[in-house]
């Protein structure tokens, strides 16, 4: 028995003995690790406690024609961040029932007794990251945060900070959304369609790259480093929209696709000398919970190719007098109302009866054209025909700077599907696909006595102030046709609204001319009737073009579906309010008495604007000071201005823009609610720093 005894304490001595010799090996790793590999142990944790991140660059404003007027820009928005375990306890104790209590009224989503247990235990773990909020807070919330207690000790002595995003702003909110563009959803830090897309690489800017240390809770603050890279914030875009053309346009359009329960409706205005598109409205009809309402979703202005109807009779009568030397006054048909071709029925809105040759256009008379065209051109081949298209450019895209321009579709002798009905029906606007505007480019080269120019939408490259690039439309010197022609077609497009298919819009403030459509829509290959795609292209004013406008509204419903009836009114809607708006083309001279009226009307504004609109006014007096200023009536009658200071006074604002008045309101902390259009007429505090604006 004693020697088993013995044999069980020798045993047990050999393992103490074993597992001290372990627990000394283990030591002396622990203190070799500590001394000699010190430096390169850490040095290791270093590296992966640190990773490289990119840091993005901040994306590039897009601004209206002036230059100045946002379209798009780039606003912070930040995470309230906080640090419990960074305050010395006194500190800490002092101010985390006050810091409880704002944090409370502030945000709204907790209680302050709730804020202050939240706080306290994360204090308690050594939490070092903390989101207090659960949203997003814009700068001038922020600066109000930064005030609270611990937050204002800042972030080394009180632990709050912010990290920072930045989104993409509308000022104007959804004017020319579509247009404009958005960023890629899953990161928005890409264009997905509009400018933003086609843009992009001057937009987006460079992103750089720099090393950021992991902290507790996820969280990674900067590391300086030799080795980062800056990011270079991308270059400002300036377009040729103007914000008042837009929202004329907008306006008229969704009057009467609303009206007429369309399926979208788009309008485009371009500047007929140098291209620039002034305007483009796109509006879809959608229905959702048996609710019917209108989006800006497609560009049907750029992508929306389809069969143009009798708008493309324009190039068919140009074509027409290019190869024969036709008098307009002439004789031209005598319509029945409906003929057989090879046994297909070729008709026209009813019997016209004899027309001339002008009055076949300004009746658009399908039976006119096609007489015509078979006399001079003939239905076998559409070589002759093709080419002068050709020459209109009619069969090409318009090198349009949005991305997603189609080719056209117009048949010649060598396609696959022409037939001896392809010339009849194309010269009339079927079996062929055209998007607005590019035929709105050929009728503004009729316009522009000849002169083809590519509608642009972008002009200006710019970084900061500085011009990096000029962008200008191409343009082909050499008419697509000749001086007569042009002469004719003028002619006809006048009486188009004054006898003919658009007389219900002749009377107005702007001369216009120009030519109506109406096409039948194909439903799975057949056109089908009571169903149409209704246009009306032109220019104004008639007797000396400055813009050209393209009206289209689809399968609209009610009684009269025509041109003439549906898109015809939404133009001369247009031609007149822009007319009224760019006095440029007023043929009266204006008084010095009426200029200072005009003038007055801008009441209080920037100092800058003032300047701006004496200097086009013609007017010599003006404010000097930089600053606002407001306009008023000397003892003499007339007019003067003096600076002012809204920033101090509320009621300055009287009389002032919606986008003067609210960056002033909101700089000072308020938040702006209003109602109507124009200038303020009034206000009212409807709640803690919260205005009501009435805009009349």
């Amino acid at each position: 028995m004693s020697a088993i005894k013995e044999q069980f304490k020798n045993r047990s001595n050999i393992i103490v003995a074993v597992i001290i010799f372990v627990a000394l090996l283990i030591f002396a790793k622990i203190i070799y690790l500590q001394t000699s590999r010190k430096d390169e142990l850490l040095a290791k944790v270093a590296d992966i406690q640190r990773k490289e991140r990119i840091i993005h660059a901040t994306r590039g404003n897009i601004y209206a024609s002036d230059g100045k007027s946002l379209l798009a820009t780039s606003i912070p928005k930040y995470i309230t961040i906080f640090d419990p375990s960074q305050a010395k306890s006194k500190i800490f104790e002092e101010n985390i029932d006050s810091l409880s209590f704002l944090l409370s009224r502030f945000f709204g989503d907790m209680g302050r007794l709730e804020y202050k247990e939240k706080i306290t235990k994360a204090r308690k773990k050594r939490s070092r990251y903390l989101v207090l909020g659960g949203r997003r807070v814009d700068h001038i919330e922020k600066m109000e945060i930064e005030n609270f207690p611990l937050f204002r000790e800042g972030a080394n002595k009180g632990g709050g900070r912010f990290e920072t995003k930045d989104f993409r702003f509308l000022p104007f909110n959804n004017l020319a959304s579509r247009t404009i563009g958005k960023l890629d959803r899953k990161h928005g830090r890409e264009g997905a369609f509009g400018i933003e897309a086609s843009f992009d690489n001057y937009l987006s800017g460079k992103d750089g790259k720099g090393f950021y240390e992991r902290m507790a809770g996820g969280v990674y603050k900067p590391v300086n480093s030799e080795s980062d890279i800056d990011s270079e914030p991308g270059l400002d875009v300036v377009t040729t929209i103007d914000v008042n053309f837009q929202d004329i346009v907008e306006s008229a359009l969704k009057n009467q696709v609303f009206k007429t329960q369309a399926k979208y409706g788009t309008a485009v205005i371009m500047e007929v000398a140098t291209g620039e598109i002034k305007a483009i409205a796109n509006l879809t009809r959608i229905t959702s919970n048996n609710e019917i309402r209108y989006i800006e979703d497609q560009n049907y202005a750029v992508i929306g190719g389809t069969d143009p109807g009798s708008t493309f009779k324009l190039a068919s009568m140009a074509a027409l007098l290019e190869k024969t030397n036709l008098n307009i006054d002439d004789f031209g048909v005598n319509c029945p109302g409906e003929i057989k071709h090879n046994g297909l029925s070729f008709t026209c809105s009813h019997e016209h009866g004899n027309l001339t040759i002008r009055q076949i256009f300004e009746q658009s008379c399908n039976i006119g054209i096609y007489t015509l065209m078979k006399k001079h051109f003939g239905f076998t081949t559409s070589s002759d025909y093709y080419e002068y298209l050709q020459e209109f450019k009619l069969d090409k895209p318009s090198g349009f700077q949005l991305k997603g321009e189609p080719y056209p579709l117009l048949k010649n002798t060598k396609s696959a599907t022409f037939s001896s009905t392809t010339v009849p029906w194309m010269s009339i606007g079927y079996e062929s696909r055209i998007t607005p505007i590019q035929m709105m480019t050929f009728y503004n080269a009729i316009a522009n006595d000849g002169v083809w120019v590519q509608p642009i939408i972008v002009k200006e490259i710019r970084q900061g102030n500085v011009t990096i690039e000029k962008l200008e439309a191409n343009r082909i010197s050499s008419p697509i046709c000749s001086e007569k022609t042009i002469k004719k077609v003028k002619l006809m497009m006048e009486g188009v609204v004054n006898n003919g298919t658009a007389k219900n819009v002749k009377e107005g403030i702007c001369s216009i001319a120009g030519k109506t459509g109406t096409s039948q829509k194909r439903v799975t290959g057949n056109y089908k009737k009571g169903m149409y795609y209704t246009s009306f292209i032109g220019y104004f004013p008639a007797n000396s073009p400055k813009y050209t406008c393209i009206v289209v509204i689809d399968e609209p419903q009610g009684a009269n579906l025509f041109g003439g009836d549906v898109s015809a009114p939404v133009f001369r809607t247009i031609a007149d309010k822009v007319f009224a708006y760019d006095i440029s083309m007023h043929p009266l001279a204006i008084t010095k008495a009426n200029k200072e009226n005009l003038a007055a009307h801008h009441g209080v504004g920037k100092s800058q604007d003032h300047r701006v609109i004496s200097d086009k006014l013609g007017l010599k007096t003006a404010v000097e000071k930089d600053g606002f200023a407001k306009t008023y009536r000397t003892s003499n009658d007339s007019l003067a201005w003096k600076s002012t200071n809204p920033d101090k006074n509320i009621e300055e604002l009287m009389g002032m823009s919606l986008k003067d008045a609210l960056p002033l309101l909101e700089n000072k902390g308020y938040r702006v609610k209003y109602s109507g259009f124009g200038k303020v007429r009034g206000y009212s505090f409807v709640g803690k720093n919260i205005v009501a604006l009435v805009l009349k």
